[in-house]
């Protein structure tokens, strides 16, 4: 059983008067990750830089961990993100 490391950005935006996520972007090594991060944040309300560690075989999630977090982020996320 190998582990896959898997880092994504995550940001926000207000849509219809309501604060949510938008699509997320996928980033390789954990530098560009939040490099990208920083850069995403300029343009967006608010970002997220997420690490999912996940078996490979079968996708069972490990962890999962806030990196880094730029901006205006939901006080609930990290326990919404960790629930599910």
């Amino acid at each position: 059983m190998a582990n896959v490391d898997a880092f994504f950005l995550l940001p926000f935006k207000t849509h219809r008067k309501r604060f949510v996520p938008a699509q997320r972007v996928l980033a390789k090594p954990k530098y560009h990750a939040l490099q990208d991060g920083e850069r995403l944040a300029r343009t967006a309300e608010g970002v997220a830089v997420v690490h999912v560690v996940a078996d490979d075989e079968t996708g069972e999630v490990a962890s999962i961990d806030v990196l880094a977090r730029h901006g205006k982020i939901p006080e609930e996320f990290e326990e919404q993100i960790r629930a599910a």
